[in-house]
């Protein structure tokens, strides 16, 4: 394996004229990404990027941390979504705290939006500025290296990604794990250089808390560098220290990850939270045709060809478009390929490029059927998007090229250098850069963000302060299919110019905690409205988007009621103003022991598994006195008794002919949680119909009051 020797440490591999090399590197990016988005006016620059889809989620994460509502690294429970409750974000990991709180800085210092496109341009700059400083480090010529950092920080891949998967788009990082990993192989001992222990301890640090599948290729390059250090029989402190850096990647993996561990060891796991499965491996998986053909080009007919020939025939569709290396890296693949093909042929292993071989692991991996898929059959599907690691690939093959450069121009004149890094500079920048938004196209943003201000300006004027909003069609949160036309992330929409309002929407999906939004939902349009009173919802806020007829029935019915009044109306959104008791209640929890909710439009019913439990939670600081009532229904005859802290409340033997007399029980509710316990001496048994659910008890009419 050919590696070039790392320099010495007391070698200076970074000159004075870097620094003027490096200026106008991002002088130029700056230049070129605000054409390449139309940035030019402060109109657009106050316009997000793009204002869809996980972009919503994205800025919503922004606001947050901007707001303080939620903190970095520590558990995450932001006050003003997932009303009546707190919402939970932290059953979803969110590892890439660095990314997180960079964005978050940058909206509260520039507002929202404009932060947002600063944060996405910062991306930008920094994968130009690392590439060029790995380069340096490598002693590649400044010019070639200068071209290299140009085409990676505006590759395909970046805007593909953009702002609606920003944690991806954030991927400058990578030239500097390559750099360690070469010091790897040939620097001996790093742990004796102080300074460049630190510098790699520095990037293991970087990888780990920023976007996981980042992270998950260093380890596997550290992992494979020991084993390789161990093989060659090298000392073991090589390998050591390599392990080691493997481990600090780890540890502050799981150190970004605190929020997400505390929260299983306090309430348990929550594996709908994120919904993987083997599919998604083969879905997502790298297809080496896609960094060769392009189904998104400026020029109309190569996109016309890579839509064609490829784009709409193929059968298995994931993430297409980012994989794309461009012309000018196809070229450096090929180049690659072919000098290790040389080498080989000529059976002259030790001659072959040390690029090669990270490039063949990450093939090996990536590719449907390949590592990633085998290890998906076992189980393991976190990296189910191994497509995206086309941005290491092109690292690589960039780097490759222009250490190739270096050494093809070493003794050529300046003017032949200007002439070839020009070439692949202009060639490459056309290629990669795609067409920039037209101003319609930002005024079609920016006329939809002036449409949710002033929807949300007419509830803030129109509610109290800390009102709480119940957002329809009840949608899941996060990943989730969308509700007719209304996309995922979509309700977060009011709550992005929202000051000091409070939503349903946003708490992470999978407890039984949530359940009862969409259980609520499917009670009509009267006993909705009382039930939200109930809990202290001052507004219904619909989306006429997820009704086949743009919610004229339900606002219609709800208009009708005495208590709703309807606030406004728009093309999108109609708001509903509800009157919430004096003191509220928050919705009980039935725990997993319970089925969903069954109504026929008078009365509604929950049948039991077995034994089972309801949660009673209370924000009030002192204990309560509450009414509970229901009926109880069987299918054989059962014993059912009630408690709450071991307090036996009530118990009752009922039958499937006569169930009883309705339950009334007063209780004081306890400040936090009170659970109440339903248990029965049989336990459920299949019922005559086609239903496979074994059934215990049902509970009708299931009310608490004051």
């Amino acid at each position: 394996m050919k590696i070039e020797r790392a320099p010495a440490a007391q070698d200076r591999c970074w000159q004075r004229s870097d620094w003027s090399w490096l200026v106008l590197i991002l002088c130029l990016v700056v230049l070129i990404w605000c054409g390449a988005y139309n940035r030019w006016t402060w109109r657009a620059w106050s316009t997000p990027i793009s204002y869809s889809g996980d972009s919503w989620a994205a800025l919503a994460a922004a606001k947050a941390l901007a707001a303080g509502d939620i903190p970095p690294v520590l558990p995450k429970y932001p006050p003003t979504l997932g009303a009546p409750f707190h919402a939970n974000w932290n059953d979803y990991p969110s590892v890439e705290e660095g990314i997180l709180v960079w964005n978050g800085l940058l909206a509260r210092l520039f507002g929202l939006f404009t932060g947002s496109n600063l944060a996405v341009l910062s991306a930008h700059l920094l994968a130009a500025a690392s590439f060029y400083f790995v380069a340096r480090q490598m002693r590649y010529h400044p010019l070639f290296s200068f071209v290299g950092a140009m085409l990676f920080a505006f590759s395909r891949f970046a805007f593909a990604r953009s702002l609606h998967h920003l944690t991806l788009t954030f991927y400058w990082h990578v030239p500097l794990g390559l750099l360690v990993i070469w010091y790897c192989l040939t620097r001996a001992p790093i742990h004796k250089d102080r300074r460049l222990m630190l510098s790699c301890g520095i990037v293991a640090i970087l990888f780990g808390i920023q976007n996981i599948y980042y992270t998950g290729i260093f380890l596997q390059f550290l992992v494979g560098v020991a084993l390789y250090q161990a093989v060659v029989r090298r000392p073991w402190s090589h390998a050591f220290f390599t392990l080691g850096l493997a481990a600090v990647v780890v540890f502050t993996f799981f150190l970004m990850n605190i929020d997400t561990l505390y929260n299983r060891l306090a309430n348990g796991p929550n594996p709908a939270a994120i919904d993987r499965n083997y599919a998604g491996v083969e879905l997502y998986a790298l297809k080496p045709i896609e960094l060769i053909v392009p189904v998104a080009h400026r020029i109309t007919a190569i996109e016309t060809w890579g839509k064609t020939r490829y784009g709409r025939q193929a059968f298995v569709v994931g993430e297409m478009g980012s994989p794309y290396l461009g012309l000018v890296g196809m070229c450096a693949l090929l180049l690659l390929a072919g000098h290790t093909a040389w080498h080989l042929a000529r059976q002259n292993l030790q001659s072959v490029s040390w690029y090669v071989w990270p490039l063949l692991w990450i093939f090996a991996y990536s590719v449907i059927g390949g590592v990633n898929s085998l290890l998906g059959v076992f189980g393991l599907v976190l990296f189910r998007s191994a497509n995206r690691y086309s941005i290491v690939i092109l690292a690589l093959v960039l780097l490759f090229l222009v250490r190739n450069s270096t050494s093809l121009a070493r003794r050529w004149s300046w003017k032949s250098r200007i002439g070839l890094a020009g070439s692949m500079l202009v060639i490459g920048l056309l290629d990669q850069i795609p067409v920039e938004p037209r101003s319609w196209q930002i005024t079609e943003i920016s006329k939809l963000q002036r449409a949710d201000v002033q929807m949300v300006a007419q509830l803030e004027s129109g509610l109290p302060r800390g009102a709480m909003i119940f957002q329809m069609p009840v949608m899941d949160f996060p990943e989730v299919p969308p509700v007719r036309d209304v996309a995922d992330y979509e309700h977060f929409r009011p709550y992005l110019h929202s000051r000091y309002l409070r939503f349903s929407y946003g708490s992470n999906k999978g407890r039984n905690r949530e359940r009862w939004q969409h259980e609520a939902q499917q009670l009509g349009g009267a006993r909705l409205v009382g039930l939200l009173e109930q809990y202290g919802f001052a507004a219904i806020l619909i989306n006429r988007k997820g009704y086949e007829d743009g919610a004229a029935a339900l606002v219609a019915e709800l208009g009708s009621l005495s208590k709703a009044a309807l606030l406004f109306q728009g093309p999108h959104f109609s708001c509903v103003v509800l009157k919430p008791v004096r003191r509220p209640t928050l919705p009980p929890e039935f725990d997993k022991s319970w089925y969903d909710l069954e109504s026929d439009g008078g009365n509604d019913w929950r049948w039991s598994s077995g034994d089972a439990s309801v949660v009673f939670h209370s924000s009030e600081s002192n204990p309560r006195r509450v009414h509970l009532s229901f009926e109880l229904q069987t299918l054989i005859p059962r014993r059912v008794s009630l408690s709450v802290n071991d307090q036996t409340l009530y118990t009752s033997s009922i039958q499937p002919s006569n169930p009883g007399d309705p339950v009334a029980i007063d209780f004081m509710l306890a400040p936090g949680k009170s659970e109440l316990l339903f248990r029965t001496d049989v336990p459920g048994v299949l019922p005559a119909s086609q239903d496979k659910r074994r059934l215990a008890f049902a509970v009708r009419n299931f009310h608490v009051r004051e």
